[in-house]
């Protein structure tokens, strides 16, 4: 018998619901990052237990966490956001320096 999992982003929060093929009995993991906006959840399709989480707070920002096993532990997943090459030097579409 199939199993079905729906993962679900919520302004509270994230949750993780798992049923059976019949739909009937669900049982619900979470919440997840509690307080924190949660806008996108995501499994892997190479790795079922692999989930993505996008949350965000207007304090903190936006951050990106990752579970590799379903949803039990999750890390943050490299969020370095900075600036590549030499600041100051900005170039138009074309590739032409631009002061």
């Amino acid at each position: 018998m199939s199993r079905v999992r729906v993962l679900v982003g919520t302004r509270k929060g994230a949750f993780i619901l798992n049923s059976d093929s019949k739909r009937e009995d669900w049982e619900v993991s979470g919440p997840f990052f509690g307080g924190w906006e949660v806008y996108h959840l995501k499994a892997s399709p190479v790795n079922p237990d692999r989930i993505y989480a996008s949350q965000s707070s207007g304090w903190f920002g936006q951050l990106i966490q990752r579970s590799d096993d379903g949803g039990k532990t999750w890390n943050p997943v490299g969020n370095k956001f900075a600036y590549e090459g030499e600041t100051g030097t900005h170039l138009w579409y074309d590739g032409t320096p631009h002061p």
